[in-house]
C-alpha cells in the first residue's frame, strides 16, 4: 500500500535526490536510485550495513518514492493498518522515514549523513542481542 509520508518542494526533492546519487552503494553510500524514463518519478532503496562491513553484505532495508502519488510527494510503501505484519517490517519502514527525515534536513552537498544509528534500527539490534 503507496502512502504518502511527505509533500517537499520541488527544489528539496532534486537536492535529496542528488545526494542519494552521490551516495550510491557504489560510491560507499547506502542507496540504489531507479528513475522512469521521460517522467520525474524515482525509487531511493535504502539498504542497511554496519560501516565496517564489506560491500557485498548490505541489504535492502526499504524504499521510499520520489514524485510518484504527485510531484512533491514522498511515499513509502507501508503496511495496511489492519494487516498483522512482523515488528521487524515496522521497525524498517520506521527507518525509511527517518532516513527521508534525515535527507531532508541534511542531505546537502558535501554532508556526510551517518545513518547507522537510526533510533528505529538501534532498537531492532538491541532486541536481536
Amino acid at each position: 500500500m503507496h502512502n504518502l509520508y511527505k509533500n517537499i518542494a520541488p527544489e528539496d526533492m532534486r537536492r535529496i535526490l542528488d545526494y542519494c546519487h552521490r551516495n550510491t552503494i557504489k560510491n560507499g553510500g547506502l542507496f540504489e536510485v531507479y528513475s522512469t524514463p521521460g517522467e520525474d518519478v524515482h525509487m531511493v532503496i535504502v539498504s542497511s550495513c554496519s560501516e565496517d562491513e564489506p560491500l557485498e553484505r548490505f541489504r535492502p532495508l526499504g524504499a521510499f518514492y520520489c514524485n510518484y502519488l504527485h510531484p512533491g510527494s514522498v511515499s513509502i510503501e507501508d503496511e495496511d493498518p489492519y494487516h498483522d505484519g512482523t515488528p521487524s517490517t515496522r521497525r524498517h519502514v520506521e527507518a525509511v522515514k527517518q532516513v527521508v527525515d534525515l535527507l531532508i534536513q541534511h542531505g546537502y552537498p558535501g554532508v556526510k549523513i551517518r545513518f547507522n544509528d537510526l533510533p528505529a534500527l538501534r532498537a531492532s539490534n538491541k532486541m536481536n542481542r
